[in-house]
This record gives structure tokens, sequence and C-alpha cells, in this order.
């Protein structure tokens, strides 16, 4: 079980955090979290709720009550011919509302589609 201070710097790690700017959302000095990360230091539960509100996970899985993340994905991992999802996620986020609805129509043209070929095999 991963304890507490290794999560929440790994979260901050993958979010491209600083430590500063996460002090600054928790409104305490940057010396403060950096305890929390190094362990000398125990979370205030007020703390774990912040952290778990910005890293959108659960204040169970900050404590390890529940060992994963619920819908959780490694954004850096390879999705696809070396692109990787958080790739994916800003070409996405690039795209104007009209252009976002063309791909959705898509991505549920293709899951129809791929549903379709395995219920034929």
């Amino acid at each position: 079980m991963t304890s507490i201070h290794v999560k929440i710097k790994n979260l901050r790690d993958e979010n491209n955090y600083k430590q500063r700017q996460v002090a600054d959302y928790l409104g305490i000095s940057q010396q403060a979290y950096s305890y929390y990360e190094l362990d000398r230091r125990e979370l205030p539960s007020r703390h774990a709720v912040g952290l778990a509100k910005l890293y959108h996970v659960s204040t169970d899985y900050l404590f390890g009550i529940e060992p994963e993340r619920a819908g959780a994905y490694d954004l850096n991992a390879s999705f696809v011919q070396g692109t990787t999802l958080k790739d994916v996620l800003i070409s996405l986020k690039k795209l104007n509302n009209d252009n976002k609805a063309e791909m959705m129509r898509f991505l549920s043209y293709l899951i129809h589609s791929q549903s379709n070929e395995k219920k034929k095999q």
C-alpha cells in the first residue's frame, strides 16, 4: 500500500504542478506542503479533502482505503503509435464545439461498428 505522502507527490508530478502551486491552492506555505510530501508532518483532513478535489480522486484513494483511483488512466502511457493519452486530450481540447461534436459522433460510430464486428465473430 502506497503511503499518502507518496501519492500526493505522484499526483502533483502527474499534473505538472509545483509545490508552490499546490500550497497556494491549499492556502498554506510551500514549506508546510513539502513537509506533507516528505512525511515530516501529518496531512490534516481538510487538506486531504482539498487535494482530492484538486486531483479529482477520492479521499478513500488518498488514505489507502481504495487501492485504485476510480476511472484513473495513465495520461503519459502510449495511446497509439507513440502518442500519449495526454496528447490526444490536448488535441481534442483545441477543437471548436462543432468539431468536438463531430468527433463524438465519429467515436460513437467506431464503437458501434466494432461491437457489430465482434457480434459477427
